[in-house]
């Protein structure tokens, strides 16, 4: 779906590597098993973190078994019969039908449209535990959505607050956890924020180019300014939020004390976030405001 929380694969053990790679390859099954074949297009690296997370408050190891795949004939472990991929198989299912949605009515995107029918009929096949999900992420993407036709907001806070509170929910609405559903509220918030600014920042050119909405465009651009130039503004303006946003991931994850994946956690938050961040802030690397700020910067 976005693919921005992702592990450092550099700074990872292969047997770490291997164990996030269990976890994908369970929620594809698991999306397989409660959906059937179609909903597994939309597998996400950012709702397999979320898995590895509430997994993580579960002291319980995790059951594992070799099976082939479609993609890679080659048996490799997979996790299985996982509450927390089970929960995640409804997220990621539910999260990337709205998705398609808002990129159709935003873009007019030929695959969202193709795609959209084919996954409407499996938002009826939620488990029924897990229906609470449907109006929490339909409510608080609406309100998104409506800030964005409005365009009636005058800050990066208020247009991500409504994906950062899904995030959040969606994390403390997890039903087989003891752990701090403060903390856990918290957590997701400071993520999901984190997320809607990346992909702001990471969109940028493209929804300009599309005439497509961005919420870094209608706060900052100026009239005469080159589309680097407005880029350049909008990563001074986001780095302080994206570093103190990933900040208070690591914090909370400290005081969430995960009983098993913590390395692997420790990992995607402290390496793999800021890896994101450093490529999609090097798009700019080349242009003419770049170079002169770094030029000033050296003198």
């Amino acid at each position: 779906m976005f693919g921005y929380v992702t592990p450092l694969k550099e700074e990872l053990k292969v047997r770490q590597l291997d164990l996030f790679k269990s976890y994908y390859c369970g929620l594809c099954q698991h999306i397989k098993k409660d959906f059937s074949n179609i909903p597994r297009l939309t597998l996400s690296y950012d709702i397999t973190t979320m898995a590895i997370l509430l997994d993580a408050t579960d002291p319980q190891r995790v059951k594992l078994k070799k099976q082939p795949c479609i993609i890679s004939p080659r048996k490799r472990p997979v996790v299985q019969q996982s509450k927390p991929l089970k929960y995640a198989a409804s997220v990621n299912v539910l999260l990337s039908y709205y998705k398609l949605k808002d990129d159709y009515l935003d873009e007019h995107s030929l695959r969202s449209k193709l795609l959209l029918p084919q996954l409407r009929p499996f938002l009826q096949k939620v488990p029924s535990e897990f229906r609470f999900l449907h109006p929490i992420i339909k409510s608080n993407l609406n309100k998104l959505q409506e800030l964005e036709r409005s365009k009636n907001f005058s800050s990066l806070d208020e247009i991500a607050d409504p994906f950062a509170t899904l995030v959040g929910t969606i994390i403390r609405k997890y039903p087989y956890t003891t752990a701090n559903k403060g903390d856990l509220y918290r957590f997701g918030y400071a993520l999901g924020k984190w997320i809607y600014l990346m992909d702001a920042l990471d969109d940028l050119q493209k929804d300009i180019e599309n005439n497509s909405f961005n919420p870094l465009y209608v706060l900052y651009y100026q009239e005469g300014q080159s589309t680097d130039e407005l880029f350049m503004t909008a990563k001074d303006k986001l780095e302080f939020s994206i570093f103190s946003l990933g900040a208070s991931c690591k914090e909370l994850l400290n005081k969430l004390a995960p009983k098993k994946n913590r390395a692997l956690l420790e990992n995607i938050i402290i390496y793999g976030m800021m890896d994101k961040y450093t490529m999609i802030s090097k798009k700019c690397n080349s242009c003419q405001s770049c170079k002169n700020k770094k030029a000033k910067t050296h003198k």
